[in-house]
């Protein structure tokens, strides 16, 4: 057997797979990863199984749906029984990093296990933290540079990067087109033109929070503006991207390296009267991309049309590697002796309350935020669930935007999609908070 194969998992926060030019964009948003798909394998039907950041990034890690792992913004922590994937390539031998500064993936919500290194950018100390981004965001306004933390996450991997030879699983989570989106100047001017000035461009990112309430008054301009200031910001984290693969290439390990591109979530740029990404369960939200490459074990330039979840990626990775993906039974491996494998005829996604992230000041309905919702979604039609019972269903084909609620039109319909998600969930091992959690809120009540 040859030199054993890295492992380099990318995150793109927020980013959905339309506005990706080698998903069919008119825009070139992502020349660098348009490059990585032709070298390695485009998956075209990706489903985020949430549309928050830790509910996704934990069924990426535990390949286990948020109904089971129960990691979402009602519990905010991941439970130490699911295996990670991180501890299994470090039980495999992998010297294992990550490197976030998203506040909702970090080891105190139980994403760090498995681990060796966990780069956060933050400080426990908060008179620390405050004098370091003091002085971080002097020296970004001196060398006019600004990003959501990007340009340190690839310096910390290239240092990580330089420390031994042994085989290396990293997981690197970029945050920059997460709205309102954290862009240096010359990357958020890209697609802007000479149709808007850019002071009146960061009025409107500046109003991405306030907007992220339905329904969002968004006018046609302000989404025009909003659209090309997240296409820019694609095109930086592309840029980022390319900078992380020079530092591969540098070490000369670029070849034996197995790349995994993905996103946590999508975001809507005021469909739907919508803005952000915690509201809903439109294809905005969770059609993502997934981009493998890895010469010898990949093959090169396919497109591959089966439906597939974010579910499906530690699974794949194990069996990639040739470790076996007995730790994520719920997973599917999505290549097989360089083919794929046959899809699933649903996928399904889910909803938690409250939102992650409440706006001081932002109008919203207590109401609207305490509704769960849960979707099942074929490659024609998507049915949503809803806890208040005002349920949805789209002909997602016909209706790609989703703008028609066929719900009170096509019942017979509506009630089959519904009996199938509902005996998926009773399949589904379904997640309880241990009685030691819930006897230490009960102490906690009474004190």
């Amino acid at each position: 057997m040859g030199d054993p194969i890295n492992v380099l998992l990318i995150v793109l926060d927020g980013v959905r797979a339309d506005h990706m030019s080698c998903y069919g964009y008119d825009r070139q948003t992502t020349p660098f990863l348009d490059e990585l798909a032709r070298e390695g394998v485009r998956f075209s039907n990706m489903t985020a199984v949430a549309p928050t950041t830790l509910a996704a990034l934990a069924a990426v890690f535990t390949g286990l749906h948020s109904v089971t792992h129960g990691a979402t913004s009602e519990h905010p922590t991941l439970l130490a029984h699911h295996p990670v994937l991180a501890e299994v390539l470090r039980a495999a031998g992998y010297r294992t990093a990550a490197f976030c500064t998203n506040p909702n993936v970090a080891p105190e919500n139980g994403l760090g296990r498995g681990f060796d290194a966990f780069v956060t950018q933050r400080f426990q100390n908060q008179l620390a933290m405050r004098a370091v981004s003091f002085g971080r965001r002097a020296a970004d306004r001196l060398l006019r540079r600004s990003d959501g933390g990007a340009r340190r996450t690839n310096l910390a991997f290239a240092r990580w990067l330089g420390e031994a030879d042994k085989p290396f699983f990293a997981y690197l989570h970029y945050n920059e087109a997460r709205l309102p989106i954290q862009t240096p100047p010359q990357f958020a001017r890209q697609f802007l033109g000479g149709r808007v000035d850019f002071p009146r461009a960061l009025e409107v990112n500046s109003k991405a929070r306030q907007w992220s309430r339905p329904p969002a008054s968004v006018s046609p301009e302000d989404r025009t503006i909003l659209g090309d200031l997240y296409d820019g910001a694609l095109r930086y984290v592309d840029h980022c991207v390319n900078e992380t693969v020079s530092s591969l290439r540098a070490r000369g390990v670029w070849e034996r390296t197995l790349v995994v591109v993905t996103a946590d979530h999508g975001v809507s740029l005021g469909e739907q009267g919508v803005v952000g990404h915690a509201s809903g369960l439109s294809d905005t939200l969770l059609r993502v991309p997934l981009l493998l490459r890895c010469p010898s074990i990949v093959p090169q330039g396919f497109v591959i049309d089966e439906l597939a979840q974010t579910t499906d990626i530690a699974p794949t990775v194990c069996s990639l590697l040739g470790l076996s993906a007995v730790a994520f039974p719920r997973g599917r491996t999505l290549l097989a002796a360089e083919r794929a494998t046959p899809g699933p005829s649903f996928v399904i996604a889910e909803r938690f309350r409250p939102y992650p992230e409440r706006t001081p000041g932002a109008e919203s309905s207590a109401g609207e935020e305490d509704v769960r919702m849960k979707a099942i979604r074929t490659r024609r039609e998507k049915f949503i669930w809803r806890s208040d019972e005002v349920n949805e269903l789209y002909d997602v084909a016909a209706d790609p935007g989703e703008c028609t609620n066929l719900i009170e039109h096509d019942t017979q319909r509506a009630d089959v999609l519904r009996r199938q998600l509902f005996d998926w969930l009773a399949d589904a091992d379904a997640f309880e908070i241990p009685e030691e959690e819930i006897a230490e809120a009960a102490v906690g009540a009474k004190s």
